[in-house]
């Protein structure tokens, strides 16, 4: 793909937890992860509340129901009482009742809400499941207009809340539209898709290099898992090179992935190879697969070049 865009995407609101993103449309019920005031489902405008809203205008539709009850009951005694004096104490025993349960209820307020957001995502599943559908098709047809970066913003605020392999797919086909830059917000472990695709091993070849960082555990057991298939496409093996390089970047990764290093050692530049001649040569016994493989390597491409000389230099220091 050739004629790839440059992109500055639209920053992503932090949330401490993914529900944290539905919002409900007050006139027909739709729920929505996107940042449009407009619903999908009925076209109002700015008709939209988070759910942390509607869970407090729940709770405190409740308390008012309640307190209701309370003053009714009160009113009933009043009226039921047989004097001036039954009557006040009535209306102070009310007023008590009131002042309690107020009094009571208040430290709970967060507790209770909480509670109605877990009782809101139970009962309006279906609902949840069917806005985010909608939010899912309004973004296919942005793809499918070559809006590549509308549609991936819209898919990456669906995919909080949905990490389908349809909606994996999506952004994955947006992605792959884009000039990929360091300073960019990218995402890769949560693309990894269920099975094969093509489409995820070119997002990952140009992610690995830009934002090696990125390359966590499932990424590359990803790779390990379909490296026949991958080495089988055209520029493969420079996929899980560039996988490789960026694994060296923790050492609990060099230690785990030992044998897809040393299969691909001849692909690691220079400076990549001395951090690892240095690393495995400083405690050979560590990386049983790797080291000899290491000094082998380093031996034959850099044997006069003095900042591989030590230990797993030499051939014969190899088990």
């Amino acid at each position: 793909m050739t004629d790839k865009i440059a992109a500055h995407f639209r920053e992503s609101r932090r949330t401490s937890h993914s529900f944290q993103r539905l919002k409900q449309c007050k006139g027909c019920g739709n729920f929505s992860a996107l940042w449009s005031d407009r619903c999908l489902q009925c076209g109002a405008e700015g008709r939209f509340l988070e759910l942390a809203e509607l869970s407090r205008v729940i709770v405190r539709r409740s308390a008012q129901r309640d307190m209701l009850l309370i003053g009714a009951a009160s009113l009933t005694a009043m009226l039921f009482a047989r004097d001036m004096t039954g009557m006040a104490v009535s209306l102070l025993a009310g007023a008590a009742l009131a002042a309690a349960y107020y009094f009571i209820r208040k430290p709970y307020l967060s507790v209770l809400r909480k509670r109605m957001i877990q009782e809101l995502l139970e009962r309006e599943d279906r609902a949840i499941r069917d806005g985010l559908l909608r939010d899912i098709e309004d973004a296919a047809s942005d793809l499918k207009a070559d809006d590549f970066k509308l549609a991936y913003e819209k898919l990456r605020e669906v995919g909080y809340l949905v990490a389908g392999n349809q909606v994996k797919m999506l952004k994955l086909m947006c992605l792959n539209h884009f000039n990929l830059r360091k300073d960019m917000d990218l995402e890769l472990g949560t693309l990894v898709p269920d099975d094969f695709e093509p489409e995820f091993i070119r997002y990952l070849f140009e992610v690995s290099r830009v934002s090696p960082e990125l390359v966590k555990r499932n990424v590359i057991d990803y790779t390990l898992r379909y490296r026949m298939e991958i080495e089988a496409l055209a520029g493969g093996r420079a996929v899980i090179g560039a996988v490789v390089i960026a694994t060296l970047r923790v050492n609990a990764y060099v230690v785990q992935y030992q044998r897809l290093i040393a299969d691909y050692i001849d692909e690691l530049p220079r400076e990549r190879l001395l951090r690892l001649f240095r690393l495995t040569s400083g405690q050979p016994a560590a990386y049983p697969e790797l080291a000899p493989k290491v000094a082998e390597t380093a031996n034959r491409k850099y044997g006069s070049d003095p900042e591989f000389q030590g230990p797993a230099a030499s051939p014969a220091a190899a088990p």
